[in-house]
């Protein structure tokens, strides 16, 4: 039982000297002063968390961290927008239409409805062009919500739509 306590106190030990967290801050500005003259540079970020201040007769410094690495992170503007697929009659009885309204949208489509707890309920994959709406059959399923994985395979576009079924 000794042997079993030590065990798991180690891997607990072990488990806590394991873990980093890196000093990171999401600023919106800052800035970098140099005078070389005064020998003086000054760098500062809006936002930072204040650790220590230093003061003098003439100074006083207020200091936190600042990145040593810098890099930023964005999102990319997607060229597509995300109102590209049209799904109609919504809510819909026996049969649902899906439009595309994406200038390279041609070729084969996998269309895959899940029920609102993830089951698959249809997988079907048809030809589509841009501006001919393709065609789903609903008629053997049940009343519910659903929703409707479209991807294009030429692409690997993947959408995600809600979908109504009376």
């Amino acid at each position: 039982m000794k042997k079993i306590y030590i065990a798991i106190l180690s891997l607990f030990t072990l488990t806590a000297w394991s873990q980093d967290i890196p000093m990171q801050l999401i600023a919106s500005g800052g800035g970098y002063f140099e005078n070389a003259v005064a020998g003086l540079s000054v760098s500062w970020t809006l936002g930072e968390v204040a650790y220590t201040t230093l003061s003098s007769t003439d100074y006083i410094l207020t200091q936190g961290f600042q990145q040593g690495n810098l890099f930023t992170t964005s999102v990319d503007k997607l060229g597509i927008t995300q109102n590209d697929i049209t799904i109609y009659p919504n809510p819909a009885r026996d049969y649902v239409k899906v439009k595309f309204e994406i200038p390279i949208a041609s070729g084969k489509a996998t269309f895959d409805l899940y029920d609102i707890t993830g089951r698959k309920v249809i997988s079907k994959v048809m030809n589509v062009e841009q501006s001919v709406p393709a065609e789903l059959n609903l008629s053997e399923i049940r009343s519910g919500i659903y929703l409707i994985k479209v991807t294009l395979e030429k692409d690997n576009l993947n959408r995600i739509v809600k979908l109504v079924k009376e």
